[in-house]
Order: structure tokens, then C-alpha cells, then sequence
């Protein structure tokens, strides 16, 4: 069950790398930064890290942003 609720996120490429930055703004007031690093050879990422974000937001907000991340890495692998 979701513990907070998201107030704002954001997705986007991190200048010079082939990294993807994830903020999200809780709630609580609480904030929560990722680096996911990608290649740009095969379009692949590790984010293990969304399974606690799945039990803190829920499972929607989840599916939402891995939506968000695989639609930027594919433009940037493009």
C-alpha cells in the first residue's frame, strides 16, 4: 500500500552521460533522486530501485514512470 503520495516528478537526461536523472517530490515533503545509468548501445537500464518506489507510491505511479524512462531511453538510443 502506498505510504505518500507524488506531488511532482520529473525525467530526464543527465548533460555529458548516458545517465537518466529521476526526481520526485513526495507529499510529506520528502525528495527522492536517481541516477539511472543506460546504454546507448542496446537501450538497456537497471533500476531496481523501483520495487520500493512501487511500495511507497503504489504500483500505478511505478508503471507510470518506467513508461517515462523506457520512452526517453529509446529517443536517446535512437
Amino acid at each position: 500500500m502506498a505510504s505518500y503520495t507524488v506531488k511532482s516528478y520529473t525525467v530526464r537526461p543527465v548533460e555529458g552521460d548516458d545517465q537518466i536523472e529521476v526526481v520526485i517530490h513526495a507529499s510529506d515533503g520528502s525528495k527522492w533522486e536517481y541516477g539511472i545509468p543506460f546504454s546507448r548501445s542496446t537501450g538497456r537500464y537497471m533500476f531496481e530501485e523501483i520495487d520500493v518506489l512501487a511500495n511507497d507510491f503504489g504500483d500505478e505511479f511505478a508503471e507510470e514512470l518506467t513508461e517515462k524512462i523506457d520512452e526517453l531511453v529509446e529517443s536517446l538510443t535512437e
